[in-house]
């Protein structure tokens, strides 16, 4: 790190560096922002506090409260270099004051803000507060920048998304949620919001001129970033260092430089006591012991992450013989395995059983012939029980007045005519539509019709709607 590290280094960390995994160092950085809130804070709010409300001014004086909320998420790549600048600061033993923050406006503000405002207008880092430290602290531009955030990205990645996704949903699902109920209790009551399209209530014209966002809105999420933006920039900054300490060795450098401290003192006494005492001869010492010595401190403890597979049933030194107990237990799970074997491959016969049913036929039995049913809807269908001229018959009956009995002989005759010339194969399991819709006639469903009104419906149709289905028999069945 170039703006932290003037004058500093791993040693002078006032964390303890040890390799963390990546949810453990995002926990580092909370417990980071609890040890230093008051100097984080302070800073923080004395930077975005202002900028949110000319923000909220804005929003309100144009009657766009959307823009006020937009340039409260749009600056958020100024509130984070405050935090981070703050943070960077005290993991080295250095509390900044709010005074001494503005003094020192210019570390954090020359550090591609502006690049980092447009840039984020439009393409949005899910890596922001992980990334940010490489610009902020390592200085690191183009495509060294981009070299120095793919390498610590590498491993790492993944979780900084997760973090800014997982904050996200914090701000807007709950923070500017609950702030803007509690807004909204003491704000004065406005008029009916009822509210036209997207667009209208976005720029503010809806139906009743009620914008899509108000001034309590404006107030809650700033609220919400003020509040949670320094724990998403903790995360991420512990994130960066726990990466940096792997990569780095940063424990093992912080650790070797503990050991040579502890032995300095005792080496400036040899010194001196060679120095002023007449020489001895050496008491024959082993430099492999005094490594072995050496190396024995807690600060060359070996950590390393291995994957391997083992055996579930491996054998494991037990007191006593409990190989009866192990023997009940293998025949049980023995007697299991053949269980399942068996309830699987029935299953599977099963299956097979019942997609061959479902299963087209090869060779399917050949239908018997059609006979035609000598009956249908209780009328006796045989030709030779029917007048030649079917007709004229009828209309002779209509002329005497006798309608229904005209209608059942046209009938008939229709239903005769179908299965034993026609060849419509009608069943007596059919019913008089499905008998309409087989037949495939307008004139058999003109009868159809005129027979159900009479026969179900008590409603006999005119003598002269009788005569002009008798006359149109013939045609539409010849």
């Amino acid at each position: 790190m170039q703006a932290a590290d003037r004058g500093m280094g791993p040693e002078g960390l006032a964390i303890t560096l040890r390799r963390r995994s990546a949810w453990e160092a995002m926990d580092l950085g909370v417990i980071m922002l609890q040890r230093w809130w008051r100097t984080v804070y302070a800073a923080h709010l004395a930077v975005s506090a202002p900028i949110m409300a000319t923000a909220i001014a804005f929003g309100w004086i144009t009657g766009r409260a959307w823009l006020g909320v937009f340039l409260i998420w749009w600056l958020k790549p100024v509130y984070d270099r405050v935090v981070l600048h703050v943070l960077s600061r005290a993991v080295f033993g250095q509390l900044q004051g709010v005074r001494t923050v503005f003094a020192s406006a210019k570390d954090w503000l020359n550090t591609g803000i502006f690049s980092a405002l447009f840039i984020r207008a439009i393409w949005f880092d899910l890596l922001r507060s992980f990334n940010l430290p490489v610009r902020q602290l390592e200085g690191q531009s183009g495509r060294a920048a981009r070299d120095r955030r793919s390498v610590l990205g590498r491993r790492a990645g993944s979780y900084a998304i997760w973090l800014t996704l997982v904050c996200s949903a914090l701000e807007i699902l709950v923070l500017w949620t609950s702030f803007g109920l509690v807004a909204s209790l003491f704000l004065p009551a406005t008029a009916d919001t009822a509210q036209g399209s997207f667009w209208d209530a976005l720029f503010g014209m809806g139906e009743d001129g009620a914008p899509l966002f108000e001034l309590e809105d404006m107030l809650s999420y700033a609220a919400a970033v003020l509040v949670l933006e320094p724990f998403y920039v903790a995360a991420g900054f512990a994130l960066y260092l726990n990466r940096r300490t792997l990569l780095e060795g940063w424990d093992i450098e912080v650790a070797l430089r503990r050991i040579a401290q502890r032995y300095a003192a005792a080496a400036m006494v040899l010194i001196v006591a060679f120095a002023v005492a007449p020489p001895v001869e050496a008491q024959g010492k082993n430099a492999s012991t005094e490594i072995r010595e050496v190396l024995k401190a807690k600060e060359f403890g070996y950590y390393k992450d291995v994957k391997r597979w083992e055996r579930r049933d491996r054998e494991t030194p037990q007191s006593g013989d409990y190989g009866w107990l192990r023997a009940i237990g293998y025949a049980v799970a023995k007697a299991g395995e053949v269980l399942l074997w068996v309830v699987a491959g029935l299953l599977i016969a099963y299956a097979l059983w019942w997609a061959a049913r479902l299963a087209p036929r090869a060779r399917d039995p050949t239908a018997a012939p059609y006979a035609p049913p000598a009956a249908l809807f209780g009328m006796e269908l045989a030709p030779e029980k029917l007048p030649a001229d079917v007709g004229a018959a009828a209309a002779a009956l209509a002329r005497e007045g006798k309608l229904r009995e005209a209608l059942g002989l046209l009938y008939r005759g229709a239903l005769s005519e179908l299965v034993h010339q026609r060849g419509v194969r009608l069943l007596a399991s059919h019913t008089e539509g499905e008998a309409v819709r087989l037949a495939k006639l307008p004139y058999f469903s003109m009868l159809v019709d005129a027979w159900q009104r009479c026969a179900y419906a008590s409603r006999t149709p005119s003598a002269g709607e009788v005569e002009r289905l008798a006359r149109d028999y013939a045609g539409a069945f010849a």
